[in-house]
């Protein structure tokens, strides 16, 4: 089936050409020395991007799966982290939680709002020492950046553990591992990192390893203790996704020729771009702290996004994303993160705002 539309969604993302050329290579046997010389530069480059000297894990699956090996990894029956959401993305902490049988302390905002870090440390203060703090970089569903740097002074500070989802923010918004005291900073290939999606990563602080040695929750496939062994041999226990660790690499690569601060500079500077004129349509925006990841709409008064994103997909090959939950119908989600340039948002954004006017006009 051949796709007939452009990505403007907030992943998977729009990937360059030259990075989907790379899924096209000869496979490599995973146990063969090229591909274990890749799997370490993959490793070298990620941490270089992450900030982080830590030990990083990658996986064959979605960012999903790197948030259930960091719980079923570092947590233990007894513990109650907890779990600071302020969107759809961040309840899934709280739903694998519930899949392990633990009771974490829940703190919530509305949607559309960040956490304000006075109220984690709040939290922080009625619990044990130490504690497991769960919790997002930005919030893929409304589009909601956290004060991650914020949170980490104050978990440090408690002695905590604080562990992020950075799968959309990581490339789109500064988040370094090791200065902002992140124990285990999430990714995954899709977003920002402009590869396809199917591998997830985490970094772990060495401090945070030692929890591995007391967690008994069950693990298997993402039993880290198992990637130790092969890790010395830069190899993964169970068979990779190859081919696209090609396209991660190329990714990865492209953001360090680029320069690191020079990409979220970029990030940044579509995303004033979107807004300025998302606002100049009369439009307003949902998060009171936006992720330099996508922009989230509100829908004006009458207007439903279902039809408007279905109506833009099939008459001009341009994709945007709905709402989820609740949100659904009452926002137009627009991703510009990895392979995105002011001219190539501009063409979207004239559809979108003909579309729009036409609706008006009706």
């Amino acid at each position: 089936m051949k796709v007939n539309y452009t990505l403007f969604t907030p992943g998977p993302v729009d990937v360059p050409e030259d990075v989907l050329q790379e899924t096209a290579q000869h496979i490599l046997y995973h146990r063969d020395a090229s591909f274990s010389e890749m799997l370490k530069a993959t490793q070298q480059a990620l941490n270089t991007i992450l900030g982080s000297s830590g030990q990083t894990y990658i996986f064959t699956s979605s960012g999903t799966g790197a948030l259930e090996a960091a719980c079923s990894n570092v947590l233990s029956s007894r513990d109650r982290p907890v779990v600071a959401t302020c969107g759809k993305f961040g309840q899934r902490w709280l739903e694998l939680c519930k899949a392990y049988r633990i009771e974490p302390v829940t703190l919530s905002v509305e949607y559309g709002r960040s956490i304000p870090p006075e109220a984690l440390e709040q939290t922080l203060k009625q619990q044990d020492k130490p504690t497991i703090v769960l919790t997002t970089l930005a919030e893929t569903s409304t589009g909601a950046l956290n004060d991650i740097k914020a949170f980490g002074e104050i978990v440090h500070a408690h002695e905590g553990y604080l562990v992020v989802d950075g799968i959309a923010g990581i490339g789109a918004d500064a988040c370094p591992q090791d200065t902002w005291y992140i124990d285990i900073l999430i990714g995954a290939s899709q977003k920002a990192l402009m590869a396809p999606a199917g591998i997830s990563f985490l970094s772990m602080s060495e401090r945070a390893s030692a929890l591995m040695q007391t967690s008994d929750l069950p693990k298997y496939y993402f039993n880290l203790a198992i990637y130790d062994k092969f890790l010395v041999k830069h190899q993964t226990p169970w068979t990779p996704a190859v081919n696209i660790i090609y396209a991660l690499k190329k990714g990865l690569d492209t953001i360090l020729n680029t320069g690191l601060s020079e990409h979220l500079i970029h990030h940044e500077k579509i995303a004033h771009h979107v807004r300025t004129r998302v606002m100049a349509m009369g439009l307003s925006l949902l998060p009171e702290h936006p992720s330099n990841a996508l922009t989230v709409i509100r829908m004006p008064s009458g207007v439903e996004s279902t039809g408007i994103i279905q109506e833009i997909r099939d008459r001009y090959g341009i994709l945007f994303a709905n709402g989820q939950a609740e949100l659904r119908g009452t926002i137009l989600r627009i991703g510009h993160m990895g392979n995105y340039t002011i001219p190539k948002l501009d063409k979207a954004l004239d559809i979108l705002e003909k579309v729009l006017r036409q609706q008006r006009e009706t």
